[in-house]
């Protein structure tokens, strides 16, 4: 383990978000001040480490108030995509500078048949599973509350039933408890210097799925061997539709020119993967459930 650097205060996180970007957007200032009194309140926590954007914020503002009463935990699951496990692991091993642990635990939401039907609750049972994995670490560890990255604009979402078994379980949301949403999150974590503020949302392989179709480790294996092959291309937001034999390919508006202009490298790639036929659309942010896109 490299050396500990000492613990950050209220106030030196408070003077690089004053510092950065985040200092024209005084609403964004005030949350920020309000999260930081959260997660001091919170004495320790177990907090939910995706990978993505909004839980590595959140761990880098709890590890240099919490130090080592801060335990980050990452479900290992065939639906947890590889770029979001190696995001996890960065983010990780910067919070370690302040003696915040990193743990992975296995998840076995595919053994659970209400999961692997992919009904349109799928999100409940997944995170029933990590959250209650989590909250058991907790309970024997002695930390005293499992938290999460949910922001403020999730919630005004209604389709994430994962919110619902968080609420049952009583883990906490300090970003939606101080109000702060995904782009004020966004320009905050780069004013506090969080590599990868930028980066694409990110969602669970299992959301490359239709509502209704079975969710197998070799169906999530296949998309993520997909969108690695594509972002290996160059393209930077990557979704990849399993209808079975056939694929849809998403990208960002403005990368479907260059989708086409690869074609013959995207056909030849999910030709091997065993998808006989593709088509391309707009990345829509939606599941493959909700997309407007047409298949």
């Amino acid at each position: 383990m490299g050396c500990i650097v000492r613990p950050m205060s209220h106030h030196d996180l408070l003077d690089r978000a004053q510092t950065g970007p985040s200092a024209a957007d005084p609403v964004a200032l005030a949350r920020f001040e309000r999260l930081i009194e959260i997660v001091e309140s919170l004495g320790s926590c177990v907090l939910a480490l995706s990978g993505g954007i909004d839980s590595s914020f959140l761990l880098a503002v709890a590890a240099p108030l919490l130090g080592e009463r801060c335990l980050a935990l990452t479900g290992d699951s065939a639906a947890v995509p590889a770029w979001d496990r190696a995001d996890a692991a960065a983010v990780a091993g910067e919070a370690n500078r302040h003696g915040t642990g990193w743990r992975t635990i296995p998840t076995k939401e595919l053994d659970d048949p209400r999961y692997a039907r992919n009904p349109r609750s799928r999100c409940y049972f997944c995170k029933l599973e990590l959250y209650g994995a989590a909250t058991a670490i907790a309970n024997a560890e002695g930390y005293a509350w499992v938290v999460d990255g949910t922001n403020a604009s999730d919630t005004q979402r209604l389709d994430r039933p994962g919110m619902t078994a968080a609420a049952e379980l009583g883990v906490r949301s300090p970003l939606a408890e101080a109000g702060i949403t995904k782009e004020q999150l966004r320009l905050l974590a780069r004013s506090i210097g969080v590599d990868g503020w930028d980066r694409p949302a990110s969602a669970c392989l299992a959301s490359r799925v239709p509502f209704g179709e079975v969710i197998t480790a070799g169906r999530l294996r296949r998309v993520e061997a997909a969108e690695l092959a594509l972002r290996a291309l160059g393209f930077r937001q990557v979704r990849v539709r399993d209808f079975g034999r056939h694929a849809r390919v998403e990208v960002e508006a403005d990368e479907l020119p260059g989708l086409e202009r690869q074609s013959a490298a995207v056909r030849a790639r999910l030709d091997e993967l065993g998808f006989e036929s593709w088509s391309q659309a707009a990345y829509a942010g939606t599941g493959a459930g909700d997309s407007p896109n047409a298949r």
